[in-house]
């Protein structure tokens, strides 16, 4: 039986242009490595699944690259700019044109990056190698000088969870590290980094793309798939994802593996458990004219039809800030729907949306938002998965607790 590939792993980025959603870091990288003036040590943060670990790896697989070695022009103006930075001249930046940008994807080097056996890059899970043992026999490692190519790249993901003696070693190496050895810390909690690595490395900040850009991507995917994503359908992964690329790459995928030529939103809503949108706004509904058991019994014929509270909960979030938008700054929270690329839930007809919003002051939308946050954090704690919302659905339609918020 041949052997099947995830999406995201599939279809991951092989040079710069292929990465989505992250142009304000990816412009930058590209320059330094043009100009052969990449850091020694750089910090990515930024939430789960956006690119982080892919644009590291890019970064390891471009120093690396040996297409231009030799009498290659590209060479032979890097090692001109250094004689002339030698020399105390000054900067003449080598121009290479995009045919010859790096990496190449031809080179040994880049087709061994590509097959994931590349002997130059090191990745390391700081979540189970913690400890200050573990950085010491990396210090040591480190001092070793490549077999072949240019630089060993240590990709240490998850870095903030470190110990602090174990980040204290770290910074030793950080600050004289060795010509050929280069460092990328990726997290997703840089409070928790202490502020000395921070300074010690160029610190990139990374975005949750667009939902447009996910929207757009996951379509480019389907079609090349052999399959037809309609856009509703695309809409609602996008949705679901939050922001989180490899999310939306990892559902296409479930979706896709069903065998369908063409996805509707139906199929997405069936397949990954995501609430239809007219439940949402029967709930809504149902909670603005406090009916309380309309409300529950709706929840748990969502749960028991097999929905996913959580995505049901973030979903009522959404619906739910929509609203608060359209009531107090609606034309504000179109401007910013269209800037994030993001589709409302609200209906798009004046008389129908002053009907569902006409129930609602803006602090019982304020506060059921608040609530229903709650509910999403507890949730992940709760051994009923539908009780957090529950009770966020009675304390909403309390009239003794409104009266006194």
């Amino acid at each position: 039986m041949a052997s099947y590939q995830v999406l995201y792993r599939k279809y991951r980025p092989k040079d710069f242009s292929e990465v989505v959603g992250q142009d304000h870091i990816v412009s930058v990288l590209r320059r330094q490595i043009a100009h052969n003036r990449v850091a020694h040590a750089y910090l990515f943060s930024g939430p789960r699944g956006i690119g982080k670990t892919t644009v590291a790896r890019l970064i390891a697989k471009a120093v690396n690259c040996t297409l231009y070695d030799g009498e290659g022009q590209s060479v032979a103006a890097w090692k001109a700019y250094e004689r002339d930075q030698k020399l105390g001249g000054h900067e003449v930046i080598p121009v290479i044109g995009k045919d010859k940008e790096r990496p190449c994807n031809r080179c040994d080097s880049c087709l061994a990056f590509n097959a994931g056996h590349a002997l130059n890059l090191i990745e390391i899970d700081a979540a189970s190698n913690r400890g200050i043992d573990e950085i010491r026999e990396l210090r040591e490692a480190v001092r070793f000088a490549p077999v072949e190519g240019r630089a060993k790249v240590y990709i240490i993901d998850e870095v903030h969870q470190l110990t602090k003696d174990a980040f204290n070693a770290l910074l030793k190496t950080l600050e004289e590290p060795p010509s050929h050895a280069m460092f990328i810390l990726a997290t997703t909690e840089l409070e928790k980094v202490l502020p000395t690595i921070v300074s010690r490395t160029q610190h990139f900040d990374f975005r949750r793309p667009r939902e447009t850009v996910i929207r757009e991507r996951i379509a480019k995917i389907a079609a090349a798939e052999g399959v037809r994503l309609e856009a509703d359908a695309a809409e609602a992964i996008a949705f679901v994802a939050e922001g989180a690329m490899r999310d939306a790459e990892s559902m296409l995928g479930k979706i896709l593996a069903v065998g369908e030529t063409s996805v509707t939103r139906a199929d997405v809503e069936e397949i990954l458990g995501i609430p239809k949108r007219e439940a949402l706004r029967a709930l809504f509904g149902h909670l603005g004219a406090k009916r309380l058991r309309e409300a529950l019994e709706l929840l748990n014929a969502l749960y028991f039809g097999g929905y996913e509270m959580e995505y049901l909960a973030k979903m009522l979030v959404g619906f739910f800030r929509d609203a608060l938008m359209a009531k107090t700054a609606p034309g504000a929270a179109a401007a910013g729907a269209d800037a994030a690329g993001k589709g409302s839930l609200l209906p798009e007809s004046g008389k129908a949306l002053a009907d569902e919003l006409g129930v609602w002051s803006a602090s019982e939308l304020a506060r059921a938002i608040v609530l229903l946050v709650e509910a999403i954090e507890a949730s992940r704690r709760s051994p009923i998965p539908q009780l957090p919302l529950e009770i966020a659905f009675i304390t909403i339609c309390s009239n003794e607790v409104a009266k006194t918020s």
